[in-house]
């Protein structure tokens, strides 16, 4: 009895061992292709991404061998790369289960393979596919006749025993499932030069570099960020800027409701804010506007602390919403009772509730401004006026602080509450009213910062990650 126990568990000991190699420890093939020249790179680790989102290896087992799933020969389970080359054509690189049938594919789709310089080769819609018995290496968007100027650049690719892409080793270093490092010359242009007039700084972008990594949580998609650079200029942005954004201190702020439609909170020094803002040609003219009705220069050099707008929905049109800005003085409501003259007058009403308080009345609007508890606010809600201190036991603040606390900024959008607003309904055609099934299951999307150089985008959900996975799997 007792060798037929052992023979099983050295059976069992085998297939263990056999398994784990077969799902984990292939060699991985696709990394040597990476050029040292590479512009970005991106990496689909499978295990991470297995481990990530909490699937077995029967559920694997079964989605390989599902019908649904044609074999082409492409092996799922080892490591995916892509990469943006010198040349900026866009490449991806995967390892094969099967060259016989990868190559059948194509074959089975009217596109001609042929052999040439020890590697296989298929072209088909701009895109060119370099295999050989365990990779295959596609680029495009390329013509026919540039294709073959890239073959020679493909075949040394191909050829590589190693990879020497200092971007490649950048995002290895993540543990995202999904990672990317790029250099920041990369990015559309407009947007970066509209960044550096901001930022007015000559930064050379080839030596600044993006970095990020997609990791999936039980209920959450989480896409952290990062800027990274040896330029003094870059690392400088930090300090030189501290006073603009700085950590919120979530004990300090309430809201009003536990479920907004949007929120956005960050802490700041107004009289910094406003030096940085006059900067911009177009702003400094929209605060020359404003001041024509308030003393917002005096508003904006009063606040010193945490700021946040709350938005709890849009019904007719209208926004019910309200924006609190802590301040070290109230000087800026002095002059109120004049700004019912001028430019204000003859398209707004602004009527004194005392001297903390008043109504902004104009276009069909009724705003509510003032100070209360060293908080100036702006509200479309007139219950922000009372002297009733909010509930702050059971508010988005509190029972989301630990996210919130430290970030210099954080934003919050409720997914449902987004997909069911008319303006979002209005333009979904029948078909896409099908998301809404989708989105009943998200729960809030995030976006927050813990300085200039760092940011976190996640999605959050009502179920687990995984239950949609197996789902997918099925």
């Amino acid at each position: 009895m007792k060798k037929y126990i052992f023979l099983i568990l050295a059976i069992v000991a085998v297939v263990a061992i056999g398994g784990y190699y077969f799902l984990f420890g292939k060699k991985d093939v696709c990394k040597d292709v990476i050029p040292e020249d590479a512009k970005a790179v991106m990496v689909l680790d499978s295990k991470q991404l297995v481990k990530q989102m909490g699937i077995g290896i029967s559920d694997i087992v079964d989605f390989l061998k599902s019908d649904k799933k044609e074999d082409i020969g492409i092996d799922l389970l080892s490591p995916m790369y892509g990469f943006l080359s010198n040349e900026s054509y866009l490449c991806a690189v995967i390892a094969l289960s099967d060259a016989d049938d990868f190559e059948e594919a194509f074959k089975e789709k009217g596109i001609s393979v042929e052999s040439q310089r020890g590697f296989k080769w298929a072209y088909n819609k701009e895109m060119i596919v370099c295999f050989n018995d365990d990779k295959a290496l596609l680029l495009g968007p390329i013509t026919q006749t540039e294709s073959h100027n890239m073959r020679p650049r493909m075949v040394e690719w191909m050829s590589q025993s190693s990879s020497k892409s200092p971007i490649l080793s950048s995002a290895l270093k993540q543990d995202g499932a999904l990672c990317l490092s790029s250099k920041m010359s990369v990015l559309p242009g407009t947007y970066m030069q509209s960044a550096l007039q901001y930022l007015n700084n000559p930064f050379d972008l080839d030596k600044v570099f993006l970095n990020a990594e997609l990791s999936i949580r039980e209920k959450s998609l989480l896409l952290s960020a990062s800027v990274e650079s040896d330029e003094d200029d870059i690392k400088g942005l930090v300090t030189k800027h501290k006073d603009i954004l700085r950590p919120i201190q979530a004990s300090q702020l309430r809201s009003s409701t536990n479920d907004p439609l949007l929120w956005v909170g960050f802490n700041t020094k107004g009289a910094s804010l406003l030096e940085e803002l006059r900067k911009n040609s177009v702003l400094r003219l929209f605060l020359v506007g404003i001041n024509l009705c308030v003393d917002a220069d005096m508003m904006l050099k009063a606040v010193d602390g945490n700021v946040c707008f709350e938005l709890n929905d849009i019904l007719l049109n209208k926004a019910d919403f309200t924006l609190k800005a802590q301040v070290t003085n109230q000087d800026f409501l002095e002059n109120a009772n004049e700004w019912n003259t001028g430019f204000l007058g003859k398209s707004y009403s602004f009527k004194s509730i005392d001297k903390n308080n008043y109504i902004l009345q104009g276009v069909g609007n009724t705003t509510y401004f003032g100070v209360k508890d060293n908080l100036a606010y702006i509200s479309s809600n007139q219950s922000v006026t009372n002297n009733e201190k909010s509930n702050t036991s059971d508010n988005f603040v509190t029972n989301n602080k630990s996210q919130i606390d430290g970030k210099v900024i954080y934003a919050s959008v409720n997914m449902n509450k987004l997909a069911r607003l008319p303006m979002i309904q209005n333009m979904m055609n029948d078909d896409s009213r099908k998301l809404n099934a989708f989105f009943d299951k998200m729960d809030r999307f995030n976006v927050s910062a813990t300085d200039y150089l760092h940011y976190d985008v996640e999605l959050t959900t009502k179920e687990d990650i995984s239950d949609f996975i197996k789902q997918f799997l099925k």
